[in-house]
């Protein structure tokens, strides 16, 4: 299968942030030996059909990542950030395009659940190191158009719906695709390999692997999706082992307005998320997602509203920077 070159021009085109990267783009390679590729979520999703405006790109160098991410960043005048542990950078254009630059590589997993050591490499085998082969698709920006790379026949597996790992070890190398399972399984109405499926099963106690950190990050990445009841569902599942939630995780979405739901901060999503949740175990959970003293601050503040509305004491609203739409939905949860 061919990628549909006009469409896929007419669409860069028409999004200005994305057209000035990849003219970029071209430009430097002209000038310089690297190879650049587009990777990840952009291409997937535009061979899907349901790219937006609002898209983030992920590019793979090969070459010289250093002198190409402050080249941009220099020419375009964009703050860049060195992301530690990986050849990695993160540049945003205009404050709306996030862009991360990251070096082709192969990754190792000495220990399952724990992070991979990870070597320079060529695209091809960067390709297949990812989770799934719907994520393996890669467009190589040439000075003319871009050219199509999937040895994995991602395109294939995308026009039938299916979400199908790359090697058999994948779940038990990295348990955090788990969680990436049900997220594109429910977002992208996908099912699953029967292979996969199985293979889900067999490592879903791996989880129990992953760090604190990982696992709980994952976790609020899930509570970010737009369809947390298809998640809530899907996740309760038999073959998750009920691994993925703590235990009362969710316990009173089903008495919050979706509207108010949907447009709520992070932050109100994990304060009703964990509103039943043992002391303990959320107290565990809140320290260990890498919040800031200014947000732990607002999710406490939440609890503390919650613990006075339930010893039924007064509650001064104007002394409060909290909705009344919020105070509405806590109200059913009580």
């Amino acid at each position: 299968m061919n990628i549909n070159q006009k469409k896929l021009n007419s669409f860069i085109q028409s999004n200005n942030n994305l057209n000035i990267i990849i003219d970029y783009c071209r430009h430097y390679i002209s000038s310089n030996n690297i190879n650049i590729y587009i990777v990840g979520g952009f291409v997937r999703d535009f061979i899907n059909g349901n790219v937006n405006e609002s898209v983030d790109l992920d590019l793979v160098v090969h070459g010289n990542i250093d002198d190409f991410a402050n080249n941009m960043s220099s020419d375009l005048g964009i703050k860049l950030d060195k992301v530690h542990g990986f050849a990695n950078y993160k540049l945003i254009l205009n404050n709306s395009l996030s862009i991360d630059i990251a070096h082709s590589r192969k990754e190792i997993y000495i220990n399952p659940g724990s992070l991979p050591k990870w070597e320079k490499s060529n695209i091809q085998l960067d390709l297949y190191r990812r989770d799934f082969t719907i994520n393996s698709i890669a467009l190589e920006i040439k000075k003319s158009n871009l050219n199509l790379i999937d040895p994995l026949n991602g395109q294939k597996d995308l026009s039938e719906k299916i979400i199908r790992i790359i090697h058999n070890k994948s779940f038990i190398d990295d348990p955090t695709r788990i969680f990436r399972a049900i997220k594109y399984k429910t977002r992208l109405g996908f099912n699953y390999h029967s292979e996969t499926k199985k293979h889900i099963q067999e490592s879903a106690e791996n989880i129990n692997t992953l760090s604190k950190y990982r696992k709980f990050n994952e976790i609020v990445k899930l509570v970010k999706e737009k369809n947390i009841n298809k998640i809530l569902i899907e996740s309760s599942l038999p073959i998750y082992k009920n691994m993925i939630f703590p235990k009362n995780f969710l316990n009173k979405i089903g008495f919050i307005h979706e509207s108010f739901w949907n447009q709520s901060t992070i932050y109100e999503k994990l304060f009703f998320a964990l509103i039943d949740v043992d002391d303990e175990l959320r107290l565990e959970m809140i320290n260990n997602i890498g919040l800031s003293k200014k947000e732990l601050k607002t999710l406490n503040s939440y609890f503390e509203v919650y613990r006075t509305l339930k010893s039924k004491k007064i509650l001064d609203l104007k002394e409060l920077n909290i909705s009344k739409d919020f105070i509405s939905n806590l109200y059913h949860c009580l």
